[in-house]
């Protein structure tokens, strides 16, 4: 039910909900026409931008597209081991919809899942599974950039409870 609505209400007119791929990669990485699908200066495209370069490991611009709160409540070196550990695996991304005012924004948009049906396969040409979020994002110097701490925190956790536990 869910996925019925996460795709027929996607809105970043891309490929990731329908399965295309762009230069080989799997359905979940944000393609550059998902990013320009979405009105310039939004803030729905500068989430995609931000998931984009968290996606290919871009530690420089997951920075420079994340607020100078959320830098500092995650940590930056914290932030940066994170992006290189999991961002070739961060799951796909599709936009619903964005409410915003002129500082601040929430963009909703359905976390999807790609899990291949054999360990080791192909991931399917659809979401497997899909959830519900919501992604703060502030305006600061005219660019949006994001603000998510609830998002990111459980993932630095779990990045230092597997790193402590392969030092044992």
């Amino acid at each position: 039910m869910v996925l019925v609505v996460v795709l027929g209400g996607c809105g970043s007119g891309g490929d990731s909900a329908t399965g295309s791929s762009a230069a080989g990669f799997g359905p979940n990485v944000v393609t550059d026409a998902e990013i320009a699908g979405q009105p310039e200066g939004s803030p729905q495209r500068a989430l995609l931008e931000w998931w984009q370069a968290f996606q290919f490991a871009d530690v420089q611009g997951v920075t420079a597209l994340t607020s100078k709160e959320t830098r500092q409540a995650i940590g930056d070196a914290e932030l940066a081991k994170l992006v290189k550990a999991r961002g070739p695996g961060l799951q796909g991304i599709e936009i619903l919809s964005a409410t915003a005012t002129r500082s601040s924004a929430a963009v909703r948009a359905g976390l999807l899942t790609f899990t291949p049906s054999e360990p080791g396969g192909p991931p399917p040409a659809t979401p497997t599974s899909a959830s519900p979020a919501t992604f703060p994002m502030i305006s600061q110097g005219g660019q949006w950039l994001f603000a998510g701490t609830h998002y990111l925190e459980p993932m630095v956790e779990g990045l230092e409870q597997r790193q402590a536990s392969q030092a044992r």
